[in-house]
């Protein structure tokens, strides 16, 4: 098997994808994050570092020293290119289009998978959470492969930086088969006409639903690195050749894949059990409006725990918020939020809404998978578009 086989099947394959041993592993000298030598490369072939791109970025490097203006050129000539050429474009394409980056979730905890049949997964539930939000109109997301150009956004010219998305490519995955795409979604797919009812099994798909997505993103991310690094070595390197934080970011990827991957599995354990005994803590808040206009669905770290979040109209808007306490205990900040929330006026909804502010806000910041009613998204001064 060569080097590419080697890497388009890690991503083929979930034994390889959550061992952590087929992943390069890094050291920190005075503060910089450097591939161990005798660790896989960072491109992902089967070689180890010090046998495979090493060299190559010891020449970049040297480059930008000898020869900065051909160094930036050829930087220039990697990331400012139109977005369906860009490789972060590219490789989220390839990754869900083509299912190069697929697998199934749910294989160690349910079994019997349908390997042949691994099919593209909405993490927001498309049969109710998507369809709310649309409302008739059209949804929009912020598009995570422009190159922020600070001219434009003091110009204030945000529109670029949205995209028009339809339903049926929103928040897609490639991670479970058919099989238990359709088991363990059940509740929140199948019955979404109904009103949220706070669920032990509704809040398990809805985290499940959160988590694979994040873990999704994460391993994409790693495949875009990997392939970026193949392209162009100077993607390492600061303008005075040293390093920058392309090798941090590659570090915090894996490492949250498998921060995360125990989460997903006891979450797919509860759904397998039913839900008997979780120890899942969920905090839903019933917001006192008759829709919200936007919806996400990922996990978002708060107070040092792994949340899992999702904002739905299903029928009416609900947050709902999953974690698992163990030893760090419960989310004080998410707890003061419910108090203050509850204790509000039944009348006043305009203050309900104020009281629950440091929540939205903190969600609205920090949402990758995050998809906004175009029309209403359209109304908004540019001002807020940018906040966002």
């Amino acid at each position: 098997m060569n080097s590419q086989e080697h890497s388009k099947k890690i991503f083929q394959n979930y034994d390889m994808i959550f061992d952590r041993s087929y992943y390069p592993d890094f050291e920190i000298h005075q503060g910089t994050y450097i591939p161990k030598d005798s660790k896989p490369c960072i491109c992902l072939s089967k070689e180890h570092y010090e046998n495979c791109c090493k060299s190559k970025i010891e020449e970049a490097i040297n480059l930008r020293k000898t020869n900065p203006e051909e160094a930036c050129k050829k930087l220039i000539d990697q990331y400012n290119r139109k977005n369906k050429k860009l490789l972060s474009f590219r490789t989220e394409e390839k990754s869900i289009s083509k299912k190069n980056i697929s697998y199934c979730a749910a294989q160690n905890i349910f079994g019997d998978c349908d390997n042949h049949k691994i099919r593209h997964s909405h993490t927001l539930a498309k049969g109710n959470v998507l369809k709310h939000l649309k409302n008739k109109g059209g949804l929009i997301r912020f598009n995570d492969h422009i190159i922020l150009n600070e001219d434009k956004i003091n110009a204030k010219s945000f529109d670029e930086h949205f995209e028009i998305v339809k339903d049926n490519k929103a928040s897609v995955t490639v991670s479970f088969c058919k099989k238990h795409d359709e088991e363990l979604f059940a509740h929140i797919e199948k019955d979404g006409n109904e009103t949220f009812k706070n669920s032990i099994i509704q809040n398990l798909e809805y985290s499940l639903k959160a988590i694979t997505f994040e873990i999704y993103y994460k391993i994409m991310n790693i495949k875009y690195l990997s392939n970026l690094v193949k392209e162009n070595k100077l993607v390492v390197t600061k303008s005075d050749g040293s390093f920058n934080n392309f090798f941090e970011d590659y570090y915090n990827n894996v490492e949250e894949i498998f921060k995360l991957y125990p989460i997903m599995i006891d979450l797919l354990t509860d759904l397998k059990n039913k839900g008997v005994n979780s120890q899942l803590v969920t905090e839903v808040f019933e917001l006192p409006v008759n829709r919200i206009n936007f919806s996400l669905s990922e996990v978002i770290e708060i107070e040092g725990t792994s949340c899992l979040v999702n904002a739905i109209n299903c029928q009416k808007p609900f947050i709902i918020i999953s974690y698992y306490p163990k030893e760090i205990g419960k989310v004080k900040f998410l707890k003061a939020i419910k108090s203050k929330f509850e204790e509000g006026s039944p009348i006043n909804n305009s203050h309900n809404i104020f009281l629950l502010w440091p929540l939205t806000e903190l969600l609205l910041i920090n949402a990758i998978n995050i998809y906004f009613n175009k029309d209403e998204f359209d109304k908004l001064p540019d001002e807020v578009k940018g906040w966002i």
